[in-house]
């Protein structure tokens, strides 16, 4: 915080250096000097101006309190709930509050790390019953999940990701889940974001949609081999992250690049060719799928899942690159 305040403190006094530079050159006596001189600090105070906005816009949508949702769900406990969270716990957190992806949520390494960009320290925290979890009702664990806002109206990380997206069963099955693991002592680092995090809020490019909002009833199609149970598993498994909003390869930063376009690629695939390259991490053509391709992730999802999000991205009508 401290640091990030610095840096817009450094953009002010340059925009504010640039703007007193431009009103000597305006009074200089020489035409070449006002014309120059005046066009040039003139750009320069504009741009630095519109950095320190961005960067004083993205320090308060990072910090600023938001408001604490009610949430009128009851919670059951009950075994069945406890099978099916643990099942997507093992697919939606571990891959970022585990070490190794797998079971108990003992908290991760730097997401920094996985993006490619400075980020900052952005370390998912132990949420077995020894890390954060104890200290949450079940109430302000599902309005995490489905707004990123802490009980004292900080926003967590978990606001910009789509498990908002899981519906009501699903979101307490987790937390059913989450009070029965085994309870493990790790402490992770803070979060800590960096300069570059901030631009990219102010910009937009990091948005936490679910934090303003009241907590709203969702509701998940049926679980079966329909197409609409695909779009559910894709919606909630954050595909558009990386792939883009229509799953054609264009996602802003900080999306990592390169991210594929499903919709010309994966109507190429028959549904062992999908299966396959999502249980073993091998394409069609031979090729080893790379990070951050979370295929060994997607590989966790059952038959009836993989298959749904089989069809659902085979549903989808093919767009060129670049369109």
């Amino acid at each position: 915080m401290l640091g990030n305040l610095l840096v817009l403190v450094l953009l002010i006094a340059l925009a504010a250096l640039f703007g007193w530079l431009t009103y000597r050159a305006l009074r200089a006596k020489k035409l070449w000097v006002k014309i120059v001189g005046g066009i040039l600090g003139v750009a320069a105070t504009l741009l630095f101006a519109a950095f320190s906005f961005v960067f004083a816009k993205g320090m308060y949508e990072l910090n600023r309190p938001h408001p604490v949702a009610a949430v009128n769900v009851a919670f059951e406990h009950t075994p069945e709930q406890v099978a099916r969270g643990e099942h997507l716990a093992g697919l939606l957190c571990a891959s970022c509050h585990s070490m190794n992806g797998t079971l108990p949520l003992t908290g991760g390494k730097n997401l920094s790390e996985d993006s490619g960009l400075p980020l900052g320290d952005l370390y998912p925290p132990n949420i077995t019953p020894g890390g954060r979890l104890k200290e949450l009702t079940d109430a302000d664990v599902f309005r995490i999940l489905r707004s990123g806002v802490r009980p004292d109206g900080q926003l967590s990380a978990m606001g910009f990701f789509p498990v908002r997206a899981l519906s009501d069963e699903d979101a307490k099955a987790v937390i059913a889940y989450l009070r029965q693991a085994p309870a493990v002592e790790n402490t992770t680092p803070p979060l800590s974001a960096s300069p570059l995090l901030v631009a990219f809020t102010g910009l937009g490019f990091i948005t936490a949609p679910g934090a303003d909002q009241p907590i709203q009833p969702v509701t998940a199609p049926p679980k079966a081999v329909t197409v609409e149970y695909g779009k559910y598993i894709a919606d909630f498994g954050d595909c558009r992250a990386c792939h883009g909003e229509k799953l054609d390869g264009n996602a802003p930063p900080p999306a990592p690049p390169g991210g594929s376009n499903l919709t010309v690629i994966v109507p190429k695939w028959s549904k062992d060719d999908f299966f396959k390259a999502m249980r073993t991490g091998v394409d069609p053509t031979g090729h080893q799928m790379q990070p951050p391709m979370p295929w060994q992730t997607i590989g966790k999802l059952d038959d009836v899942e993989l298959e749904a999000l089989y069809l659902y991205l085979h549903s989808l009508p093919p767009i060129a690159p670049n369109q």
